[in-house]
């Protein structure tokens, strides 16, 4: 079997979806799969507009999408995924999306009427006539059904390679300034504003013993008002905004942390979420992070995303076991969001997929 995971990029700026794919292709491509990855930034829309009228560039696609069996999406917002969506149609290869949070009631009300019409005439179509839908959570479908009718669907989480943070010792564990961290993409939707607003009502007790650092990609205008912001406020000398770590990096910087922070206004399924708690981080996350389990066992709390209740639980850490917790994160990773386990659930859903049948537990009847 053939896959094509469709991605509007690779690059780090793309946040979460890139590693998705990247973790799946670890596991799936040693099954009877093989997975190929298309950047949809490496395509011109001009060249694909032109599939419609132009026989040398509809055979050149032909060519290309006759090669897989299944089509997986890692996108939605784009003309180039309509396109593509059509022309698998017409090909009868059969196709499915994964939202990655991006039918959230947040990211829709971004630019609105735009999503609407493109909702109306372009993507509602291509939705309902696909082979299924994938969501990460059920609470991530029952707000997105509320703009768009979907297909039968199935819900599996996005799973974190353990082996990849397997037997890792974090460093410095007796420091005396605690690292408090930020990791992930850096966009107005993570909460990084009101963050900010909860650090500047902290008591200066409370930076005798922790500190912050900001850490990920994004729009460079996004990124200068968050400097902006941290300098206004005299907070530099406690939050630190730092360029991007690179994947080489990563692991290394993570250890490295003690605490992670994640108040976002709307999630779909974080990556670096499950990244941190599988390196035994615990952590501070709001209720929009759809991880109840992480207050339930005691890996960390979890908060409506306001500036009092983020103070709160930051002061709060004076009397956390850090080590105790860390390694609640870690065996809830371990128990619930282990990357072989996800895969392999996925697998299951591309055999029905490709058969047209529903054997797989996780797909969930939509008319139900």
């Amino acid at each position: 079997m053939k896959i094509l995971s469709v991605v509007e990029s690779m690059g780090l700026s793309q946040g979460g979806p890139p590693e998705v794919v990247r973790n799946n292709a670890k596991i799936i491509n040693k099954e009877k799969i093989i997975l190929s990855i298309m950047s949809l930034s490496s395509i011109n829309i001009l060249y694909l507009l032109k599939c419609f009228y132009k026989k040398k560039n509809e055979e050149k696609l032909i060519k290309f999408l006759q090669k897989f069996d299944i089509i997986h999406f890692h996108s939605l917002w784009s003309l180039k995924v309509i396109i593509l969506s059509y022309f698998a149609r017409q090909l009868a290869i059969k196709y499915i999306f994964v939202s990655h949070g991006c039918l959230d009631e947040w990211s829709i009300n971004e630019g609105f009427f735009k999503k609407k019409l493109f909702v109306i005439f372009f993507l509602q179509n291509a939705i309902i006539k696909s082979s299924g839908f994938f969501f990460s959570t059920k609470d991530e479908y029952y707000e997105a059904k509320k703009n768009i009718n979907f297909p039968d669907f199935f819900v599996i989480p996005n799973g974190s390679d353990l082996m990849t943070y397997n037997k890792v010792k974090k460093t410095n564990d007796n420091k005396v300034l605690k690292k408090i961290i930020f990791f992930g993409r850096i966009h107005k939707k993570k909460g990084i504003e009101i963050l900010l607003e909860a650090i500047g009502r902290l008591p200066e007790k409370f930076f005798e013993n922790f500190y912050f650092e900001i850490t990920g990609p994004g729009e460079y205008k996004y990124i200068k008002k968050i400097k902006k912001i941290i300098n206004d406020n005299f907070l530099s000398e406690n939050v630190k905004l730092l360029d991007p770590i690179t994947r080489e990096n990563k692991i290394e910087y993570l250890k490295s942390a003690d605490v992670f922070i994640l108040p976002s206004y709307e999630e779909g399924d974080s990556i670096a979420l499950k990244e941190v708690m599988a390196l035994g981080l615990p952590v501070i996350i709001s209720n929009q992070c759809r991880m109840p389990v992480v207050q339930e066992k005691g890996a960390g709390v979890v908060i409506e995303t306001t500036a009092d209740n983020i103070k709160k639980s930051l002061i709060k850490l004076e009397s956390w076991d850090f080590k105790e917790m860390g390694s609640i994160a870690r065996n809830i990773i371990e128990t619930y969001f282990d990357n072989k386990i996800c895969s392999q659930r996925l697998f299951k859903i591309y055999e029905d997929v490709y058969t047209g049948s529903h054997n797989s537990s996780d797909w969930i009847i939509s008319n139900k």
